[in-house]
This record gives C-alpha cells, sequence and structure tokens, in this order.
C-alpha cells in the first residue's frame, strides 16, 4: 500500500515532496513431509502461512479464500462452472499445499473447494476431522452455495466430486457410505483404509491414488475389489510422492483421475 505525506514547507521557503515507500510481504507455504502408512504422526503436520481473500473468484492459477455463513472459509481454485470438486484434507495438515500441488489440473474438470476439518489439533498444527458425517454433510452443503454465490453462477451439486486425502479419504468414504445417491464420484488419496462395495453402495466411479514411496496395497487392493464388483475404477502410482504429497506431476495424474469420475 503507498503512503503519501502532505507537502511541507522548508525554513528556506523551498518545497519538497516526501517519498512514497512500497512494501509488500509474501507468504510461503510447507510442502507434507514423509508421512506414514495410514494417517501422518505429528511430525508429518504441514503448516501454511495466513490466507488472505483476494478479489476475483476464479482468475486463472489463483487460490481463494470465500467466506461460508457461519463455518470457515473455503479455499477456492475457480475452474470450469457447474462441478464442484469438494477437498478434505488429511489429518492435522492445511489444504493450501495440497491444492498448490495439483488443482491446477482439476480447474478444467470443475470449480475446486476444500473444506477444513471441523477440529482442532492438539498443538494447533492444521486441522484434523471429527465423526460426525452428518454435520460434514451439511457443511458441504453450504459451502457450494456459497462459492457458488460468490463466483456469480450456481454450482450443480449433483456433479459432485469428492476428493479425499489420506483421513480425508476416510471421511469421503464415510459421506457416500452414509449419503450413497448423492455421493457417487470419488478420488481417494493414500487413504488408511481399502474401499469396498459394500461401504459404496451406489458409487459410479473411484480413482484411488498412492505415491510411489508409500505403501499402495490398500488403494490397489481397493481398485481390484471394486472393478470385481462392477464399479468404474482406475488405481493411479503418483510418482515419487510420499504420503501426503503429489510428486512433480501430480497436477497432471490429479486431473486425469478427475477426469475420469467425472466421465461416469
Amino acid at each position: 500500500m503507498h503512503r503519501s505525506r502532505p507537502l511541507q514547507t522548508a525554513s528556506f521557503g523551498t518545497l519538497a515532496l516526501a517519498a512514497l515507500v512500497a512494501v509488500g510481504a509474501g507468504a510461503s507455504c510447507k510442502k507434507p513431509p514423509s508421512g506414514e502408512t495410514a494417517e501422518p504422526s505429528a511430525s508429518a503436520r504441514t503448516r501454511s502461512a495466513a490466507i488472505e481473500p483476494k478479489p476475483a473468484l476464479g482468475r486463472e492459477g489463483t487460490i481463494e479464500a470465500i467466506e461460508v455463513p457461519n463455518d470457515r472459509r473455503v479455499l477456492v481454485a475457480g475452474g470450469e462452472a457447474g462441478r464442484p470438486v469438494v477437498f478434505l484434507h488429511g489429518m492435522c495438515t492445511e489444504s493450501r499445499p495440497s491444492l498448490e500441488a495439483w488443482a491446477g489440473g482439476a480447474r478444467k474438470h470443475g470449480t475446486v473447494l476444500a473444506i477444513d476439518g471441523d477440529a482442532a489439533c492438539p498443538d494447533g498444527a492444521g486441522r484434523t476431522w471429527s465423526t460426525d458425517i452428518a454435520a460434514l454433510d451439511a457443511r458441504v452443503d453450504a459451502a457450494i452455495e456459497a462459492v457458488g454465490a460468490a463466483g456469480g453462477h450456481a454450482l450443480d451439486a449433483s456433479k459432485l466430486v469428492v476428493v479425499g486425502e489420506s483421513m480425508g479419504a476416510s471421511r469421503a468414504v464415510a459421506l457416500a457410505s452414509r449419503f450413497p445417491a448423492k455421493y457417487t464420484r470419488l478420488v481417494l488419496v493414500g487413504g488408511p483404509e481399502t474401499p469396498t462395495r459394500a461401504a459404496l453402495p451406489d458409487v459410479k466411479a473411484v480413482a484411488l491414488l498412492a505415491g510411489e514411496k508409500e505403501p499402495q496395497e490398500k488403494m490397489r487392493q481397493g481398485a481390484a475389489g471394486l472393478a470385481k464388483a462392477g464399479v468404474e475404477t482406475r488405481f493411479w502410482e503418483l510418482a515419487g510422492a510420499v504420503h501426503g504429497a503429489y510428486g512433480g506431476d501430480g497436477a497432471r495424474t490429479m486431473g486425469e483421475a478427475i477426469a475420469f469420475v467425472t466421465r461416469h
């Protein structure tokens, strides 16, 4: 912000104009470090800098914070109008590092909005999730409505995709189990449980992903079991990635996975 001092009169009657000073500040975000096979431990948590809202929702390359009445703000990476792509982060982490890693590959498939966990972590590092799935479902609805209003167009909840990372993958499965007609397209990244047809009775398509440098058995077994049960499903490996990260080619890989579930 520029400030200008008023014109001053010197003792000898000469005029001098005060200097303009410009100050800029930038915030940095840390990528999730090496994680564990299920939920990240305290040493695997990430911290992001404070998030400031930006003025124009949907600008290419931006991640913006949008107010949601009676809830925490959501981060939004605006994209193609109509389809909400809801992201649920892992335990005691934050959404921004993940969105920075892959949202660019998802924009053409929908508007990405990241919901914060509803519980604080003991040491204040990031957010986590309670087991109140009905409350999470209501928060999803409120976020979709708020983001649609902020962008000047409605988002179609019938086209909803949920992307869950680690503990967020567990919550995505829980949503699809509790509200099967609503949550039918899932992208599960490094989930701690093997997804099954019994847990996902009406799911239309599931993309499963795991990092190259983390155990992949549960995601691979889930893909095989769901495919055998007649569900459209596919597994992707995130090249070079550890648990909670997406690797150097994460945007392309995640874009492919999201595109896969939107086709069904």
